[in-house]
């Protein structure tokens, strides 16, 4: 299943302008990435316009929710969305090759969308407060300053003290 946010280039030669305002899907299957488990209530609000150098100016809005991993617990969360996308792009860029169709005058716009939601995953999300993580020999997370020393290292650790003072 291939979804498609189409724009007619015929009507915006025409109006000059074409505005969007509705929901919107994307196909995990077609357009994955590892960190998005899934998408909902995707929403597009905004105009297409040419400008003065025969360019199209984007100025669109994409709201919604994005489930990730938690970074720390690995369960399954909500992110919402809130993308600002204000862009201009010119028919003959290699960005738009891709989803500009010559022969029906036609732009797909669900690739320009999707890399947009993809910009906007976090490197780190997590929704777990004050964690600690321990193991065997090993902590994270742990304000704790230990004062265990290796005694091949308490020459060196005398001599830096008495360097501060």
């Amino acid at each position: 299943m291939v979804i498609k946010v189409l724009i007619d280039l015929n009507k915006l030669n025409n109006d000059n302008i074409v505005t969007l305002d509705s929901s919107f899907l994307i196909d995990l299957n077609v357009y994955s990435n590892k960190d998005i488990s899934a998408l909902e209530n995707l929403y597009v609000q905004g105009s297409i316009k040419y400008n003065a150098s025969d360019n199209l100016d984007f100025n669109l809005n994409i709201t919604g929710i994005m489930y990730l991993k938690d970074t720390i617990t690995l369960e399954i969360i909500e992110y919402p969305l809130n993308i600002n996308i204000t862009e201009e792009y010119s028919l003959n860029s290699p960005e738009l090759q891709d989803y500009y169709k010559k022969e029906q005058n036609t732009l797909d716009i669900i690739g320009i969308l999707w890399e947009n939601i993809v910009l906007e995953v976090p490197m780190r999300f997590t929704k777990s407060k004050n964690v600690t993580l321990k193991g065997d020999g090993w902590s994270m997370g742990d304000n704790k300053i230990k004062d265990d020393i290796d005694p091949r290292l308490a020459k060196l650790t005398e001599l830096l003290r008495e360097g501060k003072e």
